[in-house]
């Protein structure tokens, strides 16, 4: 049987606050997609420790109602 490498992409599935977001999510920052690590909650947010496809990693400020791009492989 042949190898056969399939084309996956990200599609958005819904739109979350900062408040409900869970680790391991996906959602876009910017123009890339990443997943969460940890989250952090702030007296006015959160902290969200993040990893890219390429397993850099970042932790951002959020503020409590902020919205992300919920995503997803297809």
């Amino acid at each position: 049987m042949a190898a056969t490498i399939m084309n996956m992409e990200y599609v958005k599935v819904d739109i979350l606050t900062s408040g409900q977001l869970e680790v391991d999510d996906l959602i876009q920052v910017g123009d890339e997609v990443v997943s969460i690590v940890e989250i952090v909650s702030l007296a006015d947010g959160y902290t969200l420790e993040i990893i890219n496809d390429f397993g850099e990693r970042d932790v951002i400020e959020v503020g409590e109602y902020q919205q992300f791009d919920l995503m997803m492989l297809q």
